[in-house]
């Protein structure tokens, strides 16, 4: 980072001391050669006094761990239908994934807490289909949430959600992080994925007003790359629950975060 750069950043410090950053990492960020960058961008970001929440997927992870037991995953990203096989593979990667997050943040001497801050009750029936262990958000918790970063503690969040009676659902992660953004009013709601943000039509589109994505998902939905589509959706919902900001960024890409975070464009 060059000294012009660090001038730059300077300006927006007090604009985000205090405020909270949900930052949502795919599990296939978490897999790949940059999360160690990316972790440390993080600490940086907390250095700085900014408030990250940590919510990840493991979409990626199940993959892998289904090859290796020659397991047929019935879903891997929490919107379709979760047997009970793919439900104990899901909650083995999101164990595995949250792990190797809190790790990567002891190196930062940064303090993390997985929780169960997610509460959910079954899908539910879909058109004659039962979802099975799928979930559907019901609400977050956010006390617990406040209460772990009142105390410089950063939540990490799986796709997972819990019910009053023990039991575990599936939900997919950019789902939970626009439910815990909107829980926490934060300032800004950050996808990380492995692709280069929000395509539409082959195209990288770098910044959108929010009621012009409305309408190009309302009447132009098959025009956004299906890796863009989800995260386009909820982060469109974020910021009509008054949530600033929304981005979509690379993670694979060396300081990619910082640059996003810390631009005007």
């Amino acid at each position: 980072m060059k000294l012009t750069d660090l001038r730059g950043i300077l300006q927006y410090i007090p604009r985000f001391r205090d405020k909270i950053f949900v930052i949502s990492l795919d599990g296939a960020v978490v897999a790949g050669e940059n999360f160690s960058n990316l972790l440390l961008d993080i600490a940086l970001l907390r250095s700085l006094n900014i408030r990250p929440v940590l919510v990840h997927g493991a979409a990626h992870q199940i993959e892998s761990c289904s090859k290796q037991t020659r397991h047929s995953p019935s879903n891997t990203d929490g919107t379709g239908i979760t047997d009970e096989s793919t439900l104990q593979v899901a909650i083995q990667a999101s164990t595995m994934v949250t792990h190797q997050i809190l790790e990567k943040l002891s190196i930062s001497d940064l303090r993390g807490a997985s929780t169960n801050a997610i509460v959910a009750h079954p899908k539910g029936i879909i058109q004659g289909v039962d979802q099975q262990h799928t979930g559907k958000i019901e609400r977050v918790d956010e006390r617990l949430l406040e209460l772990l970063i009142g105390r410089d503690i950063i939540p990490v969040i799986s796709p997972l959600g819990f019910d009053g009676e023990g039991k575990t659902f599936r939900v997919n992660s950019d789902a939970v992080a626009l439910a815990v953004a909107k829980s926490l009013k934060a300032a800004k709601l950050i996808y990380i994925t492995t692709q280069d943000g929000l395509v539409f039509n082959g195209q990288l589109i770098r910044q959108m007003a929010v009621n012009e994505l409305d309408e190009r998902l309302s009447s132009e939905e098959s025009l956004f790359s299906p890796q863009s589509l989800s995260k386009a959706q909820h982060a469109a919902e974020a910021c009509r629950w008054h949530v600033p900001r929304a981005h979509i960024i690379n993670g694979c890409v060396a300081e990619g975060l910082l640059a996003e975070v810390f631009s005007n464009e």
